[in-house]
């Protein structure tokens, strides 16, 4: 027998984080993490595995239901976030990404998604610049030291990071824009 799960994956986080913006249900969120969705041009999956996460966030107790959207079609049980969601996913939000590897993915999603909220970007920004900058110098003296295909990989870490450091200083330098924009993802009537 497999010991329970208790790191929620990627997609997990980012439904959670959908969740907590507003009261939602899961076609809408579906809809959201479609490549061509609000959010899946940065994160993107199946309306299965959106479904499958709705499942294990609620038996974690982190969302619940909060009564069902009527129209045409079936009816759509509307979610809610608990507290613990609701405190569990603005923690995640702020939390840098460990692996160089996962920024293009994770980093992005959270940045999206704080966007969406309306909140400052810049605490997570920091804590990311500051979990990079020893990686960055890091990596770039393994390039240094490194020779062959083992200096091939060093180099493309050092650039990778030193380019994601980049990427966040531009977005440390931005002003602050009020986004008006910004589109829950409330139950839509039909």
């Amino acid at each position: 027998m497999r010991p329970p799960r208790t790191e929620l994956t990627l997609t997990e986080w980012v439904v959670l984080a959908l969740v907590a913006e507003d009261p939602t249900h899961g076609w809408a969120i579906a809809r959201a993490l479609r490549p061509e969705g609000a959010v899946g041009a940065v994160w993107s999956c199946r309306a299965p595995l959106v479904y499958r996460a709705i499942t294990l966030l609620t038996e974690a107790g982190l969302v619940r239901p909060a009564g069902a959207a009527e129209g045409r079609g079936p009816n759509r049980t509307i979610l809610e976030v608990t507290p613990a969601g609701g405190d569990a996913a603005a923690e995640w939000l702020l939390e840098p990404v460990a692996h160089v590897r996962d920024l293009r993915s994770e980093l992005l999603v959270k940045l999206l998604l704080l966007d969406r909220r309306g909140l400052d970007p810049a605490p997570l920004v920091r804590r990311q610049r500051e979990r990079l900058d020893p990686i960055a110098t890091d990596f770039g003296a393994q390039a240094e030291r490194a020779t062959g295909s083992e200096q091939l990989i060093a180099l493309w870490r050092s650039t990778a990071t030193r380019a994601a450091l980049e990427f966040l200083a531009i977005v440390a330098s931005r002003p602050d824009e009020a986004d008006d924009d910004v589109e829950p993802l409330r139950h839509e009537r039909r």
